[in-house]
């Protein structure tokens, strides 16, 4: 029962996670990600009490995907700038797989709504904070042992470290699935990128 349930609840998240992107975080509606389902909104207040606790958790399921994806690929027995090669490839390609949550998380932050009203909202957003700096010191543990080492530049670590997320971050900005999209597209821009990020580092 509990995978059924996991199941739903991460089925409701993608749709979540697509409408919001298109029609956008303050658009969208649970009526909108019912119909997208082809359920009833009684399936999606079953998991999460109102819309925005749906938001948010597609906010919080963002870095968790990267998250997952990046830490397994960390290794002490390489050097800094294999070790962050080899994370931003892993960083990037996660993220054009679950691009619609990165977009959504984008949007959310670019038109920031106010304070969060109640507690459990602010708990949400405390929730997504820790998430997102604890994603974040896995690449800043990397920067600074390469700064240390002086295999990179010893510059501001935090400057570096949001700047070259930012650049790892790119095509959240601008990437759009085309039909006539050529083969290993999205493999050639995540070397890309993580070879410019690499670059910005040594």
């Amino acid at each position: 029962m509990s995978e059924q349930i996991s199941d739903s609840h991460h089925e409701i998240l993608d749709a979540a996670a697509k409408c919001f992107m298109k029609l956008g975080v303050n658009a969208a509606s649970v009526d909108d990600i019912a119909h997208s389902l082809g359920s009833t909104k009684g399936r999606i207040y079953h998991h999460f009490a109102s819309r925005g606790a749906l938001l948010g958790a597609v906010r919080l399921q963002a870095p968790e995907f990267t998250r997952r994806a990046v830490a397994p690929v960390m290794d002490d027995n390489l050097s800094p700038s294999q070790n962050f090669h080899n994370m931003a490839l892993t960083h990037i390609a996660a993220v054009f797989e679950t691009l619609p949550y990165h977009k959504v998380v984008l949007q959310h932050y670019t038109g920031l709504e106010g304070k969060s009203a109640t507690e459990s909202d602010r708990a949400m957003e405390a929730r997504i904070r820790d998430a997102k700096r604890g994603y974040e010191d896995l690449f800043r543990s990397v920067i600074h042992a390469g700064m240390q080492s002086g295999e990179f530049r010893c510059q501001n670590l935090s400057v570096t470290l949001h700047s070259v997320l930012i650049l790892l971050n790119a095509p959240v900005f601008w990437y759009s699935p085309r039909p006539d999209e050529p083969q290993g597209f999205t493999a050639q821009v995540a070397r890309q990128l993580a070879d410019m990020g690499l670059a910005a580092l040594i």
